[in-house]
């Protein structure tokens, strides 16, 4: 999409989309995080065996309405268990990384080492959202 493309050149990257990390934007500075509307195609790959031969061929195609409203609703349930409620739905967010870091996976790693510093595991849980918020307040 040409929008993002050009935020691209501006600097933001791309929010991952990892289901783990689509908290993100929600505690992200509101200074360092953009969206525009998600237009964009989703797809899904599927495989099949040929019973008789053994050869495995995948189909691409376009997601439907109801597979793609059901990985939404896993994505808020996830959340919601982290106490993040009422992610808007729609668009492609862009985040800039803090002051200090180089790039969102530099910042992300930082984050990744501060949680493991404090036992937290690296699964979306209220205590790895509230070690990201802090890391985003005391970055250097």
């Amino acid at each position: 999409m040409p929008e993002v493309q050009r935020l691209i050149e501006q600097g933001w990257e791309l929010a991952p989309d990892a289901p783990m990390l689509a908290f993100l934007p929600a505690v992200w500075p509101a200074g360092l995080r953009t969206w525009v509307p998600d237009r964009s195609m989703r797809y899904e790959q599927r495989w099949t065996t040929d019973p008789a031969t053994g050869e495995t061929r995948s189909l691409t195609a376009q997601s439907s309405t109801a597979l793609i409203e059901e990985v939404e609703n896993d994505i808020d349930a996830l959340l919601a268990k982290a106490g993040i409620l009422d992610r808007p739905r729609g668009r492609i967010w862009l985040l800039k990384p803090p002051a200090g870091f180089a790039s969102l996976d530099a910042f992300l790693q930082h984050v990744g080492h501060q949680a493991d510093a404090a036992g937290i595991d690296g699964e979306l849980t209220e205590a790895y959202v509230a070690v990201t918020a802090r890391c985003l307040t005391e970055s250097p």
